[in-house]
């Protein structure tokens, strides 16, 4: 009886450690990075704030910024009790935070204002509630606060930059983002969750395919021809419907010329060209006149190198 336990017990422990074997071994599932932290298999727990860190991605593309908030929270929290500094440690945030500043002088002069900020703005949103108005503080403490703290505790913390480790459209509609904010963010009773809307959308439409069964996509492949003429004749449309326009690339997408936008015809006037709404009929994203400095940031390139065509084709030359 006594041999046959502890046999038991050895077969159990034998099990074990294999299954840690096994797990350690195992890569995580990373949708939006093209680079991993080193060690990243062997470390669940900054695996774990990747994730979550992915998790608000999608999230954001729902448009639920009080939720991408609390979970980019809990990808600060995993990313600090990954590194050897936090680890075992079972503090609140708050803490976390003042143990990662002590480890690092760039984070430690992070505005502790900031973090206070965002701290009790993830404690209302999940022990308490939430209104529509807060999308719009949600999505100003991310560009502001969550988003660069992480990426600042992943390169302090874990020699990852994660700016070059995401992959490149990702990053660019983050940058975009945080840009039309800091552009935005003064003007009065101004809902900033549209900052997002590049990357948000970005998201969707990459991450279409996976959500979509067989037919849809076979049909989307056989139909090539008919979405080609759907697609000028909603071109033509638009160009009817907007005053001044040109056609550029789809900042989204990559549609060729498939952006339809409306330009200020009064700066024109002035020999300058300043995107005000677009959109492409490809992927179907829009920009909205009552959506400030998007359409100026996305188009920002595009237009430039347009910029002596434009003004030709509208007799400003």
């Amino acid at each position: 009886m006594g041999y046959s336990s502890r046999t038991a017990r050895t077969s159990r422990k034998s099990a074990a450690r294999e299954e840690r074997t096994v797990a350690e071994n195992l890569e995580p599932t990373i949708l939006f990075f093209r680079r991993h932290p080193e060690g990243l298999a062997g470390n669940a727990t900054l695996a774990s704030s990747m994730q979550s860190l992915e998790t608000s991605f999608f999230l954001i593309a729902l448009g639920r910024f009080p939720h991408a908030l609390s979970t980019c929270a809990v990808a600060i929290e995993t990313a600090i009790r990954a590194s050897d500094v936090g680890a075992r440690n079972k503090h609140r945030l708050e803490v976390l935070m003042g143990i990662a500043k002590d480890k690092s002088e760039k984070i430690a002069e992070f505005p502790d204002q900031a973090l206070k900020r965002f701290r009790v703005a993830r404690n209302r949103f999940t022990h308490r509630s939430f209104t529509p108005r807060d999308e719009s503080k949600a999505a100003s403490l991310l560009l502001d606060v969550g988003f660069p703290f992480l990426t600042l505790c992943y390169s302090e913390l874990h020699s990852f930059d994660a700016e070059a480790g995401l992959l490149p459209e990702y990053w660019e509609q983050i940058d975009v983002a945080t840009r039309v904010h800091s552009l935005a963010k003064g003007l009065p009773e101004l809902d900033l969750s549209y900052c997002f809307n590049g990357f948000a959308h970005l998201v969707r439409w990459c991450f279409k395919r996976n959500f979509s069964s067989a037919w849809e996509i076979a049909a989307l492949t056989n139909s090539e021809e008919i979405e080609y003429q759907k697609t000028e004749e909603e071109k033509w449309d638009l160009e009817r419907l907007f005053n001044a326009c040109w056609s550029f690339d789809c900042p989204i997408c990559d549609g060729h010329q498939a952006v339809v936008c409306e330009l200020d015809a009064n700066k024109l006037e002035s020999l300058k060209v300043a995107p005000l709404r677009m959109a492409c009929t490809c992927c179907r994203f829009v920009v909205r006149e009552s959506q400030p400095f998007l359409s100026e940031i996305l188009l920002e390139q595009q237009v430039a190198d347009a910029k002596p065509e434009i003004l030709e084709g509208y007799g400003k030359q």
